[in-house]
């Protein structure tokens, strides 16, 4: 059997995921997936490998978080204020 973060790897490395895709195909909970995420970064880049993310964009104003270090979703736009956020969404390449 594999572990939660070895399954991970395996959906990441076939699809482009958001977070809540990935809770809900595994069962866990949202939040578990984010404290999974930066462990999984790490361990593909012995790999060779890469965690990319696709960020999180202002469904408003369109502004894109290109800098956010962080793999959660932010809370609000810094340009217009308003908190309807594209969620993040992540794969291995």
């Amino acid at each position: 059997m594999e572990t939660i973060r070895q399954q991970m790897i395996d959906l990441l490395s076939e699809e482009e995921m958001s977070a809540i895709e990935i809770s809900q195909e595994l069962r866990i909970a949202e939040k578990e997936v984010y404290t999974h995420l930066p462990h999984i970064a790490r361990s593909v880049a012995t790999q060779g490998k890469k965690l990319l993310i696709q960020p999180s964009r202002c469904l408003k104003c369109g502004y894109v978080f290109k800098e956010r270090k962080r793999f959660t979703r932010p809370g609000h736009c810094p340009k217009c204020k308003a908190t309807f956020i594209q969620r993040p969404a992540y794969r291995i390449s």
